[in-house]
């Protein structure tokens, strides 16, 4: 049977990719853009990304990301690298990505605390990540739920059609929200653990060859150097643990938008870096 290399891709707002097509000819040629625009016929997505679902797998191209924005994520980096190193390969790229959401409540996964809510979803909200935004309460877990729920999806999809599913990496972009106070960050290696736990525990002999990507986030936040710190140290601590140090590497969320420039999110070339170094460290 032949097997289906999984790439999973998660977190928050980083994770959708909010780097601006319309910035993209700044860094890329129009050839490199319009490849991007066409999509890689044998690197497909299936995405709930923001607000926005693939409901199954399509070719990634760029959009993969939210409903009212013409952005890229990092899949692009992603599917770019993988198709320059095996152009003749298939893979699948899961991708469940939140704006704004944090690991110490949205991802919450079933051992990290009681207060894990199993039957939490997104349904449960007429838009979950708008409402919020305005402060609507939330129940605990509905995202980590929710990645669950694409992944099996999607293994039993493959499943179907003849392939052998298998999880090569875990890419994850995520902890600006728990980088804002002091007892979030704490918990942030301890609640990562569990997540990773939870998820090879759920999904068993899937994950047995996994590398786990995390990446660091930028210097906007309050706590950034401490949360940093804290993913590094886990991530060294790891034989199949990665750590991206964004900020070494250069990514930057200081130049774009030209005017209303957003500082909160990767510029348009760094979003397509970080899926290259994603790459870089599950392929090492």
């Amino acid at each position: 049977m032949k097997k289906a290399e999984i790439i999973i891709l998660s977190g928050q707002s980083n994770a959708v990719g909010v780097g601006r097509v319309e910035c993209l000819p700044l860094h890329f040629d129009e050839k490199t853009i319009g490849k991007w625009r066409e999509g890689f016929d044998k690197i497909l997505i299936n995405y709930y990304s923001h607000d926005k679902k693939s409901n199954g797998f399509v070719k990634t191209t760029l959009g993969c990301t939210e409903a009212t924005k013409f952005t890229i994520g990092p899949e692009i980096g992603i599917a770019e690298a993988l198709s320059e190193k095996y152009p003749e390969k298939e893979f699948f790229i899961v991708k469940c990505a939140y704006g704004g959401m944090s690991l110490h409540t949205d991802f919450l996964s079933p051992s990290g605390d009681p207060k894990y809510d199993p039957e939490a979803y997104a349904s449960q909200k007429k838009n979950i990540v708008e409402e919020y935004g305005i402060g609507e309460p939330i129940r605990a877990g509905w995202a980590y739920n929710e990645l669950v729920k694409l992944l099996s999806e999607s293994i039993s999809y493959l499943s179907s059609i003849g392939y052998e599913p298998e999880v090569k990496a875990f890419c994850w972009m995520q902890g600006e929200n728990d980088a804002c106070l002091p007892e979030t960050t704490n918990q942030y290696a301890r609640l990562y653990d569990c997540m990773l736990r939870d998820l090879a525990g759920t999904f068993k002999g899937l994950f047995d060859h996994c590398i786990y990507v995390d990446a660091g986030i930028s210097e906007i936040w309050p706590l950034y150097k401490e949360l940093n710190g804290i993913k590094k140290a886990y991530a060294e601590s790891r034989d199949n643990c990665r750590y991206i140090d964004t900020i070494g590497e250069g990514l930057t969320t200081k130049n774009e938008p030209a005017g209303e420039v957003d500082i909160y999110h990767y510029d348009s070339d760094c979003v397509v870096k970080l899926g290259r170094l994603f790459v870089r460290e599950f392929e090492a």
